[in-house]
């Protein structure tokens, strides 16, 4: 792709350090075990001569005993079983998701990265366990076919580096969380400001009051007393917003309060605000690191496994799926419950609610249009649903069905497009539809988008929210800008935020393997079409 289109990815001929390694050891045991093969073909294994089988060994023996050593790392015992080499499947080049780094233009203090540089205790004793490089990658394109590329993209691991950029006595930071409510935002403000004090021992840690607005204001400091038990709570202590990016009022206070690290914690819009942010400090020339953390409860940011607070959503979303079941199996006759929820963009909560709960009849998403009548009709198939069971629950993400009802023109204060009530719409058809079959409908509709969104994080994305925080702090000690932290293939990496929002907000793919295992769930007709165009990206994982 062109330089324009790909933003700040930089491609590199060479082979990422470490990776070199295992494919030379592995091109030689190709090799070596191709050789051997067109011997034995060529002859009857009798017929082999005492020669050709010592070469054979010599020519393995490198790489099998480096494939060996590489086993045993982990597996101490081995693994008991024979390791099949792929002929037609490698990777030749990998080329790496360059992140910007503040050495560019600013002075890095070059002090050595310890563990425990916050304790009293005159300690500055421990070692991290590994600190990383600028060449410790995560492969991004892991699954792999004969055939295939040979080419892998890849994202810089997140972690401690041995060296740091700036003097964290000295460091003075701020934490801002923009947008919606999500579970997690409270667990990522803790542990944030832990790490900023207790690990590496920075001067202060504000909290900027109410999103991006609030930059117009004075802040509050947040001290470790300050976060106890924050954990426990939903919401955001520092308190969210929607809107009111001023990069003026922004980079004014950046300098009035000395920070030289802000954590930003929002969304695809949030975060393309931050990357203005970020540039703004790199033309003047301010050592300042800017650092994202995704939030979004939908789980519609490009490149992530998922996003906090998604896994969280998914869990309470069952007990409304469950009060809509059992509303709709005890108002007789021909009970029907709805339930919305949240998915402006993307139907992933709806999807995996779905597919968790096992009581849903019908799921209704963004990515897939929604047909009322005909042999594919959502109404029809309620009714067939109905009659062989007697109820019939229904799941419809919010932004399902513009397709149907139409765009509406009116826009909120984060500048996004308000939708049309596809659900409380349906409440209406459906009961129409079984009145001209002489039939009566029972329907309830059930809403719990901010019960689900104000609740704490359980305790799956506790930990992914703690592993966020502390990383975050990771990279911004270490010079990092303008970047993001989050999951890729389960590892933690750091992605630019350009790469991040490019792409974003990105779509459920309704030709995947996740609409086929919601679709062997609900037994609904097949109603979706191949996505063609568009800018956002598309994802085909369900995520765990």
């Amino acid at each position: 792709a062109p330089a324009a289109e790909t933003g700040p990815m930089r491609g590199s001929s060479a082979l990422l350090q470490g990776l070199a390694v295992g494919v030379a050891a592995a091109a030689a045991f190709v090799a070596a075990h191709a050789a051997y093969a067109r011997r034995a073909r060529a002859a009857p294994e009798d017929a082999l001569a005492e020669d050709d089988a010592t070469e054979d060994a010599a020519e393995c023996e490198p790489a099998v005993r480096m494939i060996r050593d590489h086993v045993s790392k982990k597996h101490p015992q081995g693994l008991a079983v024979e390791l099949v080499m792929l002929d037609d499947v490698r990777i030749e080049s990998v080329f790496m998701f360059e992140v910007a780094h503040l050495s560019a233009y600013a002075p890095k203090a070059g002090r050595r990265n310890k563990m425990d540089l916050g304790k009293d205790d005159g300690g500055y004793s421990r070692e991290y366990n590994q600190l990383l490089g600028a060449q410790d990658a995560i492969l991004q394109d892991i699954v792999r076919s004969p055939g295939g590329d040979t080419i892998s993209t890849a994202f810089l691991r997140a972690g401690p580096r041995s060296e740091l950029h700036f003097e964290p006595s000295r460091v003075r930071a701020a934490i801002v969380t923009a947008g919606g409510l999500c579970p997690g935002l409270n667990n990522i403000i803790q542990g944030l400001v832990r790490t900023l004090i207790s690990l590496y021992g920075v001067e202060k840690v504000y909290g900027v009051r109410g999103g991006y607005g609030g930059f117009a204001e004075a802040p509050i400091e947040l001290t470790l007393e300050r976060v106890v038990g924050l954990q426990n709570k939903g919401g955001t202590m520092i308190g969210s917003g929607r809107g009111s990016f001023d990069l003026a009022k922004t980079i004014g206070f950046l300098k009035q309060h000395r920070i030289s690290q802000l954590y930003v914690v929002g969304g695809d819009g949030t975060h393309r605000a931050a990357n203005k942010i970020a540039d703004e400090a790199r033309r003047l020339k301010l050592n300042i690191a800017v650092c994202g953390v995704p939030k979004t409860i939908d789980n519609d940011i490009d490149l992530l496994d998922r996003s906090f607070g998604f896994s969280t959503a998914v869990e309470e979303a069952q007990a409304a799926i469950l009060s809509a079941q059992t509303e709709a199996r005890c108002n007789l006759p021909n009970g029907i419950g709805i339930v919305k929820l949240m998915g402006r963009h993307s139907g992933f909560i709806a999807v995996h609610a779905t597919m968790c709960s096992g009581e849903v009849d019908l799921c209704l998403v963004p990515e897939v249009p929604v047909v009322t009548e005909g042999l594919k009709g959502i109404l029809p198939h309620l009714e067939r649903v109905v009659e062989q069971k007697g109820y019939a629950v229904v799941v419809v993400a919010e932004g399902a069905g513009e397709e149907l009802l139409g765009k509406k023109a009116e826009i909120d204060a984060g500048g996004n497009r308000k939708l049309p009530e596809l659900g409380k719409w349906l409440c209406d058809e459906i009961g129409a539809y079984f009145k001209k079959r002489g039939k009566v409908a029972t329907v309830k509709y059930v809403d719990p988008s901010y019960m689900i969104r104000s609740v704490p994080a359980n305790a799956s994305d506790a930990i992914y929210c703690y592993l966020l925080a502390q990383n975050a702090v990771h990279g911004a000690m270490a010079g990092y800008t303008s970047f993001s932290v989050g999951m890729a293939n389960n590892r933690l990496v750091y992605i630019p935020i350009g790469a991040l929002v490019k792409n974003s907000p990105r779509m459920m793919d309704p030709m995947g393997r996740t609409w086929e295992r919601v679709l062997s769930v609900t037994g609904q007709p097949n109603t979706a079409v191949k996505i063609v165009g568009g800018s956002a990206a598309i994802s085909t994982r369900t995520t765990i």
